[in-house]
């Protein structure tokens, strides 16, 4: 199994918790950005993974390509051009204090990436899915060029779409979301969407007050005015502060709906990546086609494992996603 992604990796630049931005002396480094994150989640569960992306030719370029490589991620579709990277200030939240992001990528290599930057036909061969973002959509019109042509060869080639609508207000607006959301919905086989995407971006309503009645009644609509999506999935998220939530997987398969256990999130370290290691998670249960119920826990345990761990990407293994599903939290492992 292969899975390729296009999106830009960034720089991330965060603060220690109880640390404010305007009030830090030095900034903690990593990298991130969605599609790797799924990427390197994926090759972590022993899927084929590789990203197609554009980095500056610089150190800081080649410190990404080798962060990526040393994840057992395939890089030979990676540009490289004078521009700069994209970067991403994170401030640590805690307790009643969210966490805050800040985006510095304006005018980035990969902002800046060209079709003639990307040979589609070899990124594409011997691929089972191709996976993307709304992030990725929003960061110009060029780039949504790009996705096109590579949808219209993913169908060609009966290639697995995989899409996750991850809204972004500061990137671009809803009317704007909603135009190149409408354009690329035919191509889409997976849609990573929930309630606030179905109503704002798809602008569709309906009667119901329970939260699990509304996302059935959407999902059964968009999966019937777009018969190509075969799947979709979101997550309900109770918080109770920064530091503890309660995370729930949902999964559509053949016009039903699957709920997860409702699992407490004690202590969170991270929170950024969380719905990258459910995405994952999911799009390696459809490679192998695992059971529904097996699948909504496994991508709500590996999302919650996610939140255990500092940096945008879920450093995990199967085994270890299965021992909290079936075991919960349990002794030291000796």
């Amino acid at each position: 199994m292969k899975v390729v992604g296009l999106g830009e990796i960034m720089l991330r630049l965060s603060t220690d918790k109880g640390v404010r931005i305007s009030n830090t002396n030095s900034f903690n480094v990593n990298y991130g950005g969605g599609e790797a994150n799924v990427l390197i989640s994926l090759s972590k569960f022993g899927i084929d993974t590789r990203l197609i992306t554009k980095l500056s030719n610089n150190h800081i370029g080649q410190s990404i390509l080798e962060y990526l490589n040393s994840k057992n991620v395939d890089t030979n579709f990676i540009s490289k051009g004078e521009d700069r990277t994209g970067i991403y200030f994170l401030e640590m939240g805690s307790g009643n204090r969210n966490s805050k992001v800040i985006y510095d990528r304006k005018n980035s290599a990969f902002s800046n990436i060209k079709l003639s930057d990307i040979n589609i036909e070899e990124a594409l061969k011997d691929v089972d899915m191709f996976h993307f973002s709304g992030i990725t959509l929003a960061l110009s019109q060029e780039i949504r060029k790009i996705i096109l042509e590579i949808l219209k060869v993913c169908k060609e080639k009966n290639i697995l779409v995989s899409y996750d609508s991850n809204y972004r207000s500061t990137l671009w607006t809803l009317g704007e979301a909603r135009d190149a959301t409408l354009e690329i919905l035919p191509y889409i086989n997976v849609l990573s969407a929930g309630i606030l995407d179905a109503e704002n971006i798809l602008n569709m309503n309906c009667e119901y007050d329970d939260k699990y009645d509304k996302l059935n009644y959407y999902y059964n609509h968009i999966s019937k005015d777009y018969n190509n999506i075969k799947y979709m999935y979101s997550s309900f998220r109770d918080i109770e502060s920064a530091s503890i939530n309660r995370l729930q997987c949902n999964y559509f398969i053949d016009n039903k709906l699957y709920s997860s256990e409702i699992r407490t999130i004690d202590n969170i370290i991270d929170r950024v990546g969380g719905g990258d290691a459910l995405a994952a998670a999911i799009l390696y249960c459809i490679l192998n086609d695992k059971d529904p119920r097996y699948t909504v826990e496994f991508a709500n345990c590996a999302s919650i494992l996610k939140h255990s761990i500092y940096g945008d990407a879920n450093l995990v293994s199967m085994e270890e996603v299965e021992d909290l599903i079936y075991n919960g939290v349990s002794k030291i492992k000796r």
